[in-house]
């Protein structure tokens, strides 16, 4: 009989421990999350898968996740609701301009100042 999956916590717990396959399961799930993220600060595709899927870059994830939410959280609410919508939630152009009550135009101006803005808040920290 089969167990029941493990959680996040208990494969974090494992990973640590020096589990190896809880440690790729941890990877394997977060590196969507993680290449989204990536992308947002290198704003290239090849850039970001390069940073998201190795290793190295994973260990250093948390705490790039950690300065990155936090560089958010100090966003006003409009840059963040927009990054949210696009980045987060992988909304179009279109579908946040819907979500948002505002032309597709509006949703690429509010997204470049609020990524610039992010990129202000934390530098090469990230």
């Amino acid at each position: 009989m089969v167990g029941r999956p493990l959680t996040e916590l208990e494969l974090v717990e494992r990973a640590r421990g020096g589990d190896h396959a809880a440690y790729a399961t941890l990877v394997r799930d977060h590196e969507e999350t993680a290449f989204r993220i990536a992308y947002v600060i290198c704003g290239n595709a090849a850039d970001a898968e390069e940073a998201a899927p190795s290793p190295e870059a994973a260990l250093l994830a948390g705490e790039r996740r950690s300065l990155l939410l936090a560089g958010l959280g100090r966003l006003n609410e409009r840059d963040r609701t927009v990054i949210a919508c696009r980045y987060m939630l992988e909304l179009s152009e279109a579908e946040t301009a819907s979500t948002l009550g505002v032309r597709p135009g509006t949703v690429k101006s509010r997204l470049s100042r609020a990524l610039e803005r992010l990129r202000e808040e934390v530098g090469d920290r990230v």
